[in-house]
């Protein structure tokens, strides 16, 4: 009887999860119509997708959310959206000029001002008749800081061997030739991801889902320092796929003339990025093998 209950609620928790997805995919079909659309169009599709969102979180349990941190991860991300669209729609409209703060704080001076003094009594029942509680939600798996830790680099070369502390990045992937195992590394990732690159058509790859291990956080970093030499070497290049996230992709050779200097930038890293990733992309496998092809 239990396991018949809980394949139940296993079920009845992958089915919110997709509605969830379907909505943040309406959400950004409604951002790319921003600029075509009134703001009143804009706004009664946002409304509807919060309804939905809403009665999607009504249903199931605190027990069920629980046991299934990743529908919680996916109503957090909607509700971040959610909040980005409407922040985007204000802009709109103010640079449209259909709100005025003059105007606006007009009206709250007239309506407040009663012969020379300040009665807030009429705005306070305006406001308690159109406002209701927040419902506050929050993710099982917690907050992450955006800052990468020295943490977590420092533990990485404590567990390293004492070969792999001695190893050295080489300079150019021309050079990848060179017999020391920082070389071997570089040239096994380059070989992988010219495999993969050539089975995907040569469509970019999102970047956490190509570095992540789910298993070990320790190989997604020497994935993550692999990727970042191959893009100095100007063979990669990081740009934001549709997801807002950073993608990879192959750099076209007649990029490699006219490029002559990459660009840094900085990129999350931390045991709690990794695991919001995870869910996010639904990695099980890693994509990229080192240690295991080294001897190829």
């Amino acid at each position: 009887m239990n396991n018949s209950s809980d394949e139940l609620n296993a079920t009845q928790a992958l089915d919110r999860k997709q509605r969830l997805k379907d909505l943040m995919e309406t959400n950004r079909a409604i951002q790319t119509r921003l600029t075509v659309q009134s703001v009143e169009d804009t706004l009664n599709e946002l409304s509807n997708v919060v309804k939905r969102s809403d009665l999607i979180h009504g249903e199931g349990s605190v027990t069920d959310r629980a046991e299934h941190t990743s529908e919680v991860m996916r109503d957090v991300q909607l509700l971040k959206m959610n909040h980005e669209l409407m922040s985007k729609v204000f802009q709109q409209s103010s640079l449209m000029g259909s709100f005025s703060e003059q105007i606006y704080q007009n009206a709250i001076r007239q309506t407040v001002a009663t012969q020379g003094d300040d009665d807030w009594k009429p705005f306070t029942e305006i406001a308690c008749s159109i406002a209701r509680m927040a419902r506050a939600k929050s993710t099982m798996l917690g907050a992450y800081k955006v800052e990468v830790k020295e943490r977590i680099v420092k533990e990485r070369q404590q567990r390293k061997k004492a070969e792999q502390a001695e190893e050295k990045r080489p300079e150019r992937v021309d050079k990848l030739q060179r017999q020391d195992k920082g070389a071997k590394k570089l040239n096994i990732v380059h070989k992988q991801l010219v495999r993969m690159f050539k089975s995907n058509g040569g469509q970019p790859i999102p970047y956490y889902q190509l570095i992540i291990d789910p298993k070990n956080f320790m190989n997604t970093v020497e994935n993550a320092f692999q990727i970042a030499f191959l893009v100095r070497d100007n063979c990669l290049a990081i740009e934001t796929g549709e997801d807002n996230y950073p993608h990879v992709r192959l750099v076209r050779s007649e990029e490699v003339n006219t490029v002559k200097e990459t660009t840094q930038a900085i990129c999350t890293l931390n045991v709690e990025k990794c695991r919001e990733m995870i869910v996010f992309y639904e990695i099980q496998q890693p994509l990229l093998v080192i240690e295991n092809s080294e001897g190829e």
